[in-house]
């Protein structure tokens, strides 16, 4: 076991960030003893003298109270860089280097870590960001280009993950006997279903413009066709429907050994922006039952105008297991997702946690793919402002389908694309972590979508991130 000597202050945040670390992240045993110190010092059970101490830097949670959440207490741009052994530059966050610009070294047989680990991952995991910098996008959502990752260049890595990392590296140091938890890559594939059917709510004349629009404004006649194609068929014939992807998904992640999760849209808040479907609808009915019968998942997409609404966020997923229920549904675990990735910290977590879901996978940046929080880990998450730990659970989303595709995003495509998937996934695979990859059912009208969708599951498992193919 190792014994942890820790300052005082913020203990509530400490005792998280150290479970987090210990217990989820590297699954060691560990115990903390909280006194008045300047940092944080950790020894192995009964190893005594300096040859056989870890010191390491104490920042973030050494903030003056009048500055906690605000502008003082972030990190300075431009960050500083250490050097590790076999891991390269890695941005410093918070932490102190020697005289010697070194943030690893000896020092009386011990050995000392001038990054702060712990505040770093803490910084994080919590977002604490979104508490103090106001920027926000026309859908009222933090962006990828206000937070420190970006301005920093790190969004393409799990800084957490390299933290954690760095940790082991020091205790490996020290106490080379000391083993972590061993743990599985996992591929973790879901479906927003923002508009189950094309057709849904639309009218001849709707169809027509739409498919008109494709062709002539768009430059997308393949899509165009697909669309134009329903104006023949009848109303309940939804065959063709070109959202109507479910059983090409749920056959290819089958195929490859996925367990999917396709979350639904219980009502409409903000006209326009919600589902084109209910969830008394004969079709969705069916094909919750077709999704439960497969062994795949059902989960929850709280609706445009709920993420400031416990009330909405309850109510509807109070409905979504009522109605799947009805179809003789039961599921252990529930989550789901945040309607147009609309998300506040920590608010729209406690409603998560209030309502009785089990795990939200909402963070991500819409105009950016990567590691909003740093890690691609599952983790419990913490409420900043109650200052309390949630039994809620954070599955951050690493890849969306339109923060890769959208022209007003990163607006990739074909090869550029898959290489940046690829990318993700790599990243994820180096810690065994989880690639979390969000495809819309929508968002496979053209043959082209198919492709990349259906390319980056056939090349997930044999990719190697040293050597990028998508030949």
């Amino acid at each position: 076991m190792l014994i942890l000597r820790s300052p005082m202050q913020y203990r509530p945040e400490r005792e998280y960030i150290y479970r987090v670390v210990f217990e989820e992240f590297l699954g060691m045993d560990y115990s903390v003893i909280y006194e008045e110190r300047d940092h944080i010092e950790i020894v192995k059970e009964g190893a005594e003298g300096e040859a056989h101490r870890l010191i390491l830097a104490d920042v973030l949670l050494r903030t003056a109270e009048e500055a906690w959440l605000q502008a003082p207490s972030m990190p300075q741009l431009p960050l500083n860089e250490a050097v590790i052994p076999g891991m390269g530059t890695v941005p410093v966050l918070y932490g102190r280097s020697n005289p010697k610009g070194t943030y690893i070294f000896t020092s009386g047989g011990g050995v000392e870590c001038g990054i702060d680990i712990f505040g770093g991952c803490l910084f994080m995991l919590t977002r604490y960001e979104e508490l103090v910098v106001p920027d926000r996008d026309r859908h009222n959502r933090f962006s990828a280009y206000s937070s420190v990752a970006y301005q920093a260049g790190f969004l393409d890595r799990p800084i957490v993950n390299e933290y954690v990392e760095i940790l082991y590296l020091c205790i490996q140091m020290l106490w080379p006997e000391l083993r972590r938890r061993e743990r599985t890559l996992r591929t973790m594939i879901s479906h927003d279903v923002d508009a189950a059917y094309f057709v849904y709510g639309r009218s001849r004349l709707s169809i027509a413009k739409e498919s008109a629009m494709d062709i002539l404004r768009r430059h997308d006649p393949e899509s165009g066709l697909r669309k134009a194609v329903m104006l023949g068929r009848k109303q309940m014939d939804l065959g063709p429907d070109p959202f109507n992807t479910f059983d090409w998904l749920m056959s290819l992640s089958e195929r490859h050994g996925i367990r999917s999760s396709f979350y639904f849209i219980a009502e409409e808040t903000e006209p326009g922006m919600d589902g084109n479907y209910t969830l008394e609808d004969a079709n969705i009915r069916n094909l919750f039952r077709e999704i439960h019968a497969r062994g795949h998942e059902i989960g929850l997409h709280p609706a445009y105008q709920t993420y400031l609404h416990p009330e909405r966020i309850k109510r509807q997923f109070q409905m979504l297991r009522s109605s799947a229920e009805e179809c003789g549904i039961m599921q252990d675990r529930w989550g789901g997702r945040q309607h147009y990735l609309r998300w506040q910290a920590p608010d729209t977590w406690q409603h998560w946690e209030d309502a009785g879901l089990h795990y939200d996978s909402t963070l991500s940046y819409a105009d950016s793919a990567g590691f909003r929080c740093g890690v691609c880990y599952e983790f419990p998450v913490f409420n900043l402002i109650a200052r309390s730990p949630l039994q809620l659970r954070e599955r951050p989303l690493i890849v969306m389908d339109q923060s890769i595709v959208h022209p007003d995003y990163m607006g990739l495509a074909g090869d550029q694309a898959l290489r940046a998937i690829l990318h993700y996934y790599g990243q994820c695979a180096k810690y065994n972590g989880d690639f979390t990859l969000l495809w819309h059912n929508s968002q496979l009208v053209r043959s082209a979508d198919r492709q990349l969708y259906q390319s980056c599951l056939e090349k997930l498992g044999s990719y190697n991130p040293a050597k990028v193919s998508v030949s």
